[in-house]
């Protein structure tokens, strides 16, 4: 098992590919995108059934080491600053099939 920094967003659809291209500025080649996810926000309520993804929301996590994480952490407050969501980060023990 390894220590390690749990890094989830919900962001809107439309900006997943400025998102990936900071995991990507990052190394952080390893992600899992959840899309059409639905809840209740500062935005009043998301739901998957819009005919298309414009307005729908998308759940994004990785996991990464602290170093890492703590290398892309202001770009990434920047990034809901400027384009909305939210960051929860946690940390988390990983069990790796590499190890």
């Amino acid at each position: 098992m390894k220590s390690m920094k749990k890094v989830e967003l919900v962001i809107e659809a439309v900006y997943i590919n400025r998102l990936l291209e900071l995991f990507k500025k990052h190394e952080i080649s390893g992600y899992t995108i959840i899309k059409d996810i639905e809840g209740r926000g500062g935005h009043g309520l998301k739901t998957a059934d819009d005919v298309s993804d414009v307005f729908s929301n998308i759940y994004v996590f990785t996991v990464c080491e602290e170093e890492m994480f703590l290398s892309m952490k202001e770009e990434i407050r920047a990034f809901v600053i400027k384009y909305g969501g939210k960051c929860i980060i946690t940390d988390a023990m990983v069990i790796l099939s590499q190890q």
